[in-house]
């Protein structure tokens, strides 16, 4: 079943069907002009070089009507595979999710040792996101999780409160270094710009 809803042609599903089985196996047992529309469709100009034939050249000899039909297939077919690749995707996003439910008790919260990786925005909007690199602390082999997180407006000034009433905590004690503080370490200027 195809989105398209505006061509409904039978040409059209015969096309979408030759790209998808090319795509699995390769060209073989079609006609040619089946592997000249298909290697189009699918922007394989390698299977077009192997039947010693150029992009115009193949153009000409699906002839007019399955060349009309040609964009609209090839976009379709993309939807297809962004589809697939996104639920396949999401499948082993699950799957992940619900190997570390099954790691955690009941009764304790797992703990991670979280490394940031970026950090976006959209403008005009006031919600932040954030990617962190995930490793569970404790016992036993627990995979690394890359985590999008999305910080909600409300919580975003007691958040930076937070971090930076900890930071200056740690730094303000009078002959007292934070504990985990770098030798060379010095203390940051923005813990009074904050």
């Amino acid at each position: 079943m195809t989105n398209i809803s505006n061509i409904g042609s039978a040409d059209l599903e015969h096309l979408l069907g030759k790209a998808r089985a090319a795509a699995r196996s390769g060209p073989g047992g079609m006609s040619t002009g089946e592997k000249l529309a298909v290697a189009l469709i699918l922007d394989r100009p390698d299977w077009l070089a192997a039947m010693s034939c150029t992009i115009a050249e193949a153009m000409a000899r699906v002839g007019p009507d399955w060349l009309r039909l040609i964009p609209a297939v090839a976009r379709q077919f993309r939807r297809e595979q962004d589809d697939a690749a996104y639920a396949a995707a999401e499948k082993a996003r699950q799957a992940k999710v619900a190997q570390l439910a099954a790691q955690q008790s009941a009764d304790e919260d797992m703990e991670f040792a979280a490394t940031l990786v970026t950090s976006d925005d959209t403008p005009g909007y006031r919600d932040v996101r954030f990617t962190f690199d995930l490793e569970p602390v404790g016992e036993g082999p627990r995979p690394t999780i890359r985590a999008r997180i999305s910080i909600r407006p409300e919580d975003g000034e007691r958040i930076v409160r937070h971090v930076t009433g900890v930071h200056r905590c740690a730094w303000d004690r009078p002959g007292v270094r934070p504990i985990d503080a770098r030798a060379d370490e010095q203390r940051p200027r923005w813990i009074d710009n904050a």
